[in-house]
């Protein structure tokens, strides 16, 4: 059976996570798109986003690849999750509240 938490969906910062991460190397917005299962008019959004603050930068045409700035998101947010993490469950998501 599956584990609660497999059934709720991601956060804005997990996503946000997960693009940044794959983005450590330079992608394409299609690649991203598949990788991180967004939609294409989503993915649009989050790269807007990211773009505009300066995690993300476009190298190229439809090539994106993670900035320091969002390297140091990456950081500060796998400082949170470990924080926030149940004891002994490597895998756990926090709970909302």
């Amino acid at each position: 059976m599956k584990n609660n938490n497999e059934f709720l969906r991601r956060s804005r910062f997990e996503v946000i996570y997960e693009i940044l991460s794959f983005c450590r190397m330079e992608r394409q917005k299609t690649r991203i798109m598949y990788k991180c299962n967004l939609s294409f008019r989503l993915l649009k959004k989050y790269i807007d986003f990211l773009l505009d603050r300066r995690l993300l930068e476009n190298l190229e045409e439809n090539r994106y690849h993670t900035t320091l700035q969002g390297m140091r998101f990456l950081e500060g947010y796998e400082i949170i999750k470990e924080t926030l993490k149940k004891d002994g469950d490597e895998n756990s998501r926090p709970r909302y509240f």
